[in-house]
């Protein structure tokens, strides 16, 4: 299991958190955490890759980024 930092721009209220994580989680990304702003949560390599993410996120409205370093 890999762990995922996210950046997301364009995020205004609890509604964009809703969207995000009900996006994040039908992806199969687990303990989701998302906040206005950023998002992070665990998912499979095997299964979904950090590109495939970032597209739902964006086709959902919003642009992320992979942000690196400690969690």
């Amino acid at each position: 299991m890999a762990k995922l930092k996210l950046k997301i721009d364009g995020m205004s209220c609890e509604m964009c958190v809703a969207s995000v994580k009900e996006t994040l989680e039908s992806l199969g990304v687990t303990d989701v955490n998302v906040k206005i702003g950023s998002a992070t949560g665990t998912y499979d390599e095997s299964k979904l890759s950090e590109e495939r993410i970032i597209s739902a996120i964006i086709d959902t409205g919003f642009t992320a980024k992979v942000k690196k370093g400690l969690f």
